[in-house]
Protein backbone atom coordinates (compact mmCIF):
# COMPACT_ATOMS: atom_id res chain seq x y z
CA UNK A 1 0.00 0.00 0.00
CA UNK A 2 1.65 3.61 -0.96
CA UNK A 3 1.38 5.96 1.84
CA UNK A 4 0.81 9.43 0.26
CA UNK A 5 2.50 12.26 2.53
CA UNK A 6 2.78 15.84 2.77
CA UNK A 7 6.37 16.92 3.23
CA UNK A 8 6.22 19.89 5.57
CA UNK A 9 9.24 22.52 5.93
CA UNK A 10 8.84 24.80 8.31
CA UNK A 11 11.81 26.18 10.59
CA UNK A 12 10.03 27.34 13.10
CA UNK A 13 9.57 24.35 15.84
CA UNK A 14 6.60 25.30 17.44
CA UNK A 15 4.61 26.71 14.48
CA UNK A 16 5.84 23.24 12.32
CA UNK A 17 4.70 21.24 15.34
CA UNK A 18 1.59 22.72 15.60
CA UNK A 19 0.65 22.67 12.06
CA UNK A 20 1.80 18.92 11.49
CA UNK A 21 -0.69 18.37 14.40
CA UNK A 22 -3.47 20.03 12.50
CA UNK A 23 -3.29 18.05 8.99
CA UNK A 24 -2.93 14.44 10.80
CA UNK A 25 -6.20 15.77 12.62
CA UNK A 26 -7.70 16.29 9.22
CA UNK A 27 -6.30 12.84 8.00
CA UNK A 28 -3.16 13.76 6.39
CA UNK A 29 -0.24 11.74 6.88
CA UNK A 30 2.52 14.78 7.44
CA UNK A 31 6.48 14.46 7.40
CA UNK A 32 7.73 17.59 9.16
CA UNK A 33 11.61 18.49 8.39
CA UNK A 34 13.04 22.02 9.67
CA UNK A 35 15.74 23.02 6.66
CA UNK A 36 16.39 22.43 2.92
CA UNK A 37 18.97 19.78 3.61
CA UNK A 38 16.61 17.83 5.31
CA UNK A 39 13.81 18.34 3.15
CA UNK A 40 16.30 17.41 0.00
CA UNK A 41 17.26 14.15 1.75
CA UNK A 42 13.58 13.19 2.39
CA UNK A 43 12.60 14.26 -1.59
CA UNK A 44 15.45 11.91 -2.67
CA UNK A 45 13.91 8.89 -0.74
CA UNK A 46 11.49 9.51 -3.61
CA UNK A 47 8.24 8.90 -0.83
CA UNK A 48 5.33 9.13 -2.57
CA UNK A 49 4.06 12.81 -2.31
CA UNK A 50 1.12 14.34 -2.00
CA UNK A 51 2.02 18.21 -1.81
CA UNK A 52 4.74 20.13 -0.49
CA UNK A 53 3.85 23.24 2.03
CA UNK A 54 7.07 25.09 2.62
CA UNK A 55 8.25 28.17 4.64
CA UNK A 56 9.92 30.50 1.93
CA UNK A 57 12.72 31.86 4.68
CA UNK A 58 13.89 28.85 5.88
CA UNK A 59 17.45 30.57 7.47
CA UNK A 60 20.65 29.54 6.08
CA UNK A 61 20.89 27.11 3.20
CA UNK A 62 18.39 26.59 0.48
CA UNK A 63 15.23 28.08 0.68
CA UNK A 64 11.99 27.35 0.33
CA UNK A 65 11.60 28.24 -3.30
CA UNK A 66 14.60 25.86 -3.98
CA UNK A 67 13.06 23.22 -1.79
CA UNK A 68 9.95 23.14 -4.68
CA UNK A 69 11.85 23.38 -7.38
CA UNK A 70 14.39 20.41 -6.45
CA UNK A 71 10.75 18.70 -5.26
CA UNK A 72 9.27 19.31 -8.84
CA UNK A 73 12.06 17.62 -10.78
CA UNK A 74 11.06 14.67 -9.19
CA UNK A 75 7.52 15.17 -9.95
CA UNK A 76 6.92 18.21 -12.49
CA UNK A 77 3.10 18.34 -11.07
CA UNK A 78 3.83 17.98 -7.39
CA UNK A 79 1.41 20.60 -5.26
CA UNK A 80 3.23 22.98 -4.00
CA UNK A 81 1.78 25.45 -1.33
CA UNK A 82 4.59 28.23 0.29
CA UNK A 83 4.07 30.16 3.30
CA UNK A 84 5.90 33.52 4.76
CA UNK A 85 5.82 36.26 6.91
CA UNK A 86 7.78 38.58 4.40
CA UNK A 87 8.84 36.87 1.29
CA UNK A 88 5.15 36.83 -0.87
CA UNK A 89 6.50 39.14 -3.17
CA UNK A 90 9.13 37.21 -4.23
CA UNK A 91 7.14 34.69 -6.02
CA UNK A 92 5.78 36.36 -8.99
CA UNK A 93 9.14 36.61 -10.62
CA UNK A 94 11.29 33.83 -8.73
CA UNK A 95 8.61 31.27 -7.67
CA UNK A 96 7.34 28.01 -8.78
CA UNK A 97 4.25 27.67 -11.03
CA UNK A 98 0.91 26.20 -9.90
CA UNK A 99 1.40 26.97 -6.64
CA UNK A 100 -0.36 28.50 -3.99
CA UNK A 101 1.05 31.09 -1.09
CA UNK A 102 -0.59 32.19 2.42
CA UNK A 103 0.82 34.81 4.06
CA UNK A 104 1.76 34.44 7.80
CA UNK A 105 -0.11 34.15 10.47
CA UNK A 106 -2.62 32.16 9.00
CA UNK A 107 -5.26 29.77 10.20
CA UNK A 108 -4.83 26.06 9.63
CA UNK A 109 -8.47 26.40 7.47
CA UNK A 110 -6.35 28.32 5.21
CA UNK A 111 -3.57 25.64 4.85
CA UNK A 112 -6.06 23.05 4.76
CA UNK A 113 -8.29 24.77 1.41
CA UNK A 114 -5.55 26.10 0.05
CA UNK A 115 -4.33 22.55 0.06
CA UNK A 116 -7.41 20.91 -1.57
CA UNK A 117 -6.96 23.99 -4.21
CA UNK A 118 -3.51 23.16 -5.13
CA UNK A 119 -4.21 19.26 -5.29
CA UNK A 120 -6.98 19.70 -7.61
CA UNK A 121 -5.24 22.35 -9.69
CA UNK A 122 -2.57 19.38 -10.15
CA UNK A 123 -5.11 16.89 -10.65
CA UNK A 124 -6.95 18.85 -13.51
Amino acid sequence: MEIYRILLVEDNFILNQDLSQSLQDLGYCVRPVYCGKTAFEAIDRHERLLALITDIDLGDGADGVDVARYARAFDPHLPVLFTSGRSGARLASHGVIRSEFIPKPFQVSEIAAALIRVIRLEAA
